[in-house]
């Protein structure tokens, strides 16, 4: 079987499962251009990379070939790769926006975008240690309040992952799904918006579309 059979099958396995208004992002870290591409000829269009490095270099090299790419930026995003991250081209989100300080940096640097890019907002949810995130509703909120009104960098939504340390994976994905729509609602009542939820990757995704995850992320089971 071929690349391409192989990806259309996955292709077709996953998207026949989405509900309506959740969506597929594939994760194409350490993925070859070639894999970039299939996807692409396939019609799928959101990919996302979690390193700024990675992402410059493949966006780059698909610009012309894939015009219509949109790049999510999902991995842990350090504020001196800022200007690098902005200059991308076809950047059309950043889920992993995971401190006030790391989000004023951002608004600060927001002109050297060409066009809007959508934030979602990193809830830490399991509040294990090794991982980054709001921490609060206050703190969450107060976020969101800084990005309420900008016009380059739009507050589309609110991102977590389940706990990894446990020995209830799935109640406790769940349990981290089900308190990010709770925050989500929590925002979107304060604002009067309309926002989404980025959670689910390789092992839980089925439980965060029960969810109505609106981004589910998948890596390596969509090239294996």
């Amino acid at each position: 079987m071929t690349n391409k059979e192989k990806f259309e099958k996955k292709l077709s396995e996953i998207t026949h499962k989405l509900p309506a208004g959740s969506k597929l992002l594939i994760v194409s870290k350490t993925r070859p251009q070639s894999d970039i591409e299939i996807y692409y000829a396939l019609g799928h269009r959101d990919f996302g990379e979690n390193r700024v490095q990675e992402l410059e270099e493949k966006a780059l090299a698909l610009k012309d070939k894939c015009p219509e790419i949109r790049w999510h930026m999902i991995g842990h995003l350090q504020s001196n790769k800022i200007n690098a991250l902005f200059k991308i081209p076809h950047l059309y989100a950043i889920h992993s926006v995971h401190d006030r300080d790391l989000l004023d940096q951002l608004i600060k640097a927001q002109g050297k975008l060409s066009s809007p890019v959508n934030i979602f907002l990193q809830y830490n949810t399991s509040k294990e240690a090794e991982k980054s995130g709001f921490e609060t509703y206050t703190d969450l909120k107060m976020a969101a309040n800084a990005l309420i009104k900008n016009e380059k960098l739009n507050l589309a939504g609110v991102m977590t992952m389940g706990t990894l340390r446990t020995d209830h994976f799935e109640a406790e994905a769940r349990r981290c799904f089900e308190e990010l729509n709770v925050e989500k609602c929590k925002l979107e009542a304060e604002y009067g918006v309309r926002l989404e939820t980025s959670m689910g990757m390789s092992q839980d995704y089925q439980i965060a579309l029960e969810e109505k995850s609106n981004w589910i992320r998948l890596g390596t089971m969509m090239f294996t």
